[in-house]
Parts: structure tokens; C-alpha cells; sequence
């Protein structure tokens, strides 16, 4: 069996050495062409694995333009595996391989198909998410049979972080189960139920900015969703943006604006909500450590 695989994230990179592994003859590796973009989260390079695989790499940045498409027909793969990439394939690309396109999506499917899913899963107080491994039917998202899921349990104080890497484990474990199933043809496929299907939207970096008249509690969630690898929360000082990478939420015995510095604990300050406080232990584009009575927003 003969393998196109489409990638430009790290988590498909990994899912990529590990169906290789598994025993897939990979024919072509398609990604977005260089520079590494910093603002895109998790890309990376795939020229070295492509080499190391003795697979063609062919670099794009429209996998359903003319080009890309004459030389995925001239890679003749029986399977195709779209594993990190933000754009819809449609039914030319869906037509080549003659076994299959098949993707994979961190929840657990029909639900929370879309954007975003290890931010919305913590924003949306999910205690158990997963992956999902399916058919890429046509050129709708996620709505394909599924081929295999697994369940990723999610902590009370889950960070973007730490679900990143278990998803990405879940990942790759679904590659070491199925791919072998799919390169011998006995991977069952089971549609999904429609009715049961939600949505999440798409985010983006200006997403992430704290309204300090919300409960501590939930931006504590908020900062724990969009910490590294996203862009991550953030406010204003003046004119200085900050980024929150890490905080905590704690109560306050006296009421204050929200969004004005109230104390200190160590070097982290603490800052009122709309109800309680935040204590911010890591923030980024501060010169000095804020002062009390500052105001943010």
C-alpha cells in the first residue's frame, strides 16, 4: 500500500514516522513550502523525514490546485492521510487514492467537529475528550465513517499544554492500531449518527483577550485554554499588550474594578474580576512587575 501523507504540524510529523513504522510504504509527503511560519502553531519542516522515508515531498499551499493534484496522481497512492492541515480536501483530491483519504480530529466524533478543539474542550469544561480516526468521505469536515476513536481523559487543571500531549499520544495511538488494519483492508468503518453532531467555531489570536469583568474561575480556564502552543490570553496595559501564560484564581475580601492590579503575591500580581481575583504567575511584555493600582483592559 502506498501512502500520501499531508501534514505541516508536529503532531503530523509524529503520526507520519509512526505509520511508517507500522509498515506503510509512504510515496509523497505534502506541506506548506518554507519559512517555518512563527505565528502558525506547531508548524514544522518535513524535508528531513521525507528523506529519511525515500518519499517525494511536495510543498503547497493549495492541496486542491491543478499542481498539487498532478503530482499526487503521478505519487499513485492507494491511501492518503490529511493529519494537521487547516483546509478542506474536495472530490478531485478525494478521488485519487484508490483505498481511501482518511483524517483525524481531536474529539470524539460526530460531536465537537470544527476549530479549535483543545481550546473549546478546556473553555467548555469537557472532563473527557479524544481522537478520532475516519473516512474523508467528501468535502465536508469531520462528517466521514469513523474508523477508530480514542477517549482522552481531561484534568481539572488541564492546560492547552498538557492536553496537547495527550492528544497528540492518542494520536499515535490510533496510527499503531488501524493503519495496519487499513494497509490489509480490515478496518471497519461506522458512519456517523448526524443527529448527535455539534460544531465548535474557528479562533483566532484576537480571540483570546481577558474581559477582567468575568468570574475568576472561568478565566483561569480561559488563560489555561490559550496557553503554549496558542497565541495565547491576553490584556492591555496602556498601550502595552501582555500575554498570560499561566495564572490561578483566588477570593478577594474587598471589591475593586475589574481589571485593577490589588496585590501582590511574591512577584505575581493579583488583579480583580468581575468576581474575585487572578493571581498572574506568568506574563509576557511587562517590563517591570505591575504595579498596584494599575488597571488592565
Amino acid at each position: 500500500m502506498r501512502l500520501v501523507w499531508v501534514s505541516f504540524d508536529v503532531m503530523g510529523r509524529d503520526c507520519l514516522a509512526a505509520a511508517a513504522e507500522a509498515g506503510a510504504e509512504v510515496a509523497a509527503v505534502v506541506t506548506l513550502p518554507g519559512p517555518i511560519d512563527p505565528n502558525r502553531s506547531g508548524q514544522c519542516s518535513f524535508d528531513e523525514i521525507a528523506a529519511e522515508l525515500g518519499a517525494r515531498l511536495i510543498e503547497t499551499v493549495d492541496v486542491n490546485s491543478p499542481e498539487t493534484i498532478a503530482a499526487l496522481r503521478e505519487a499513485d497512492p492507494d491511501l492518503t492521510f490529511v493529519v494537521g492541515w487547516s483546509q478542506l480536501v474536495l472530490d478531485e483530491f478525494i478521488g485519487l487514492p484508490r483505498h481511501g483519504v482518511f483524517g483525524m480530529h481531536p474529539t470524539l466524533l460526530p460531536r465537537h467537529r470544527g476549530r479549535a478543539a483543545i481550546p473549546w474542550a478546556i473553555l467548555s469544561g469537557l472532563a473527557k475528550t479524544g481522537v478520532t480516526l475516519f473516512q474523508i468521505a467528501d468535502g465536508t469536515a469531520d462528517s466521514g465513517p469513523v474508523v477508530g476513536q480514542v477517549d482522552v481523559p481531561i484534568a481539572r487543571d488541564e492546560t492547552a499544554t498538557t492536553l496537547y500531549d495527550k492528544v497528540t499520544a492518542a494520536h499515535l495511538e490510533l496510527v499503531r492500531q488501524f493503519v495496519p488494519k487499513l494497509l490489509d483492508g480490515t478496518a471497519e468503518r461506522t458512519p456517523q449518527d448526524t443527529r448527535r453532531a455539534s460544531t465548535w467555531p474557528k479562533r483566532a489570536p484576537a480571540d483570546g483577550i481577558i474581559d477582567w469583568e468575568t468570574r475568576a474561575p472561568y478565566l483561569y480556564d480561559w488563560v489555561r485554554a490559550q496557553t503554549r502552543p496558542y497565541p495565547g490570553a491576553f490584556t492591555f496595559l496602556g498601550d502595552d499588550r501582555l500575554i498570560v501564560w499561566r495564572a490561578r484564581p483566588v477570593d478577594l475580601e474587598e471589591e475593586a474594578p475589574a481589571g485593577t492590579v490589588v496585590g501582590r503575591e511574591g512577584e505575581a500580581a493579583v488583579v480583580a474580576c468581575g468576581e474575585g481575583g487572578l493571581v498572574l504567575e506568568e506574563v509576557e511584555g511587562a517590563a517591570e512587575p505591575l504595579p498596584v493600582g494599575a488597571r488592565l483592559g
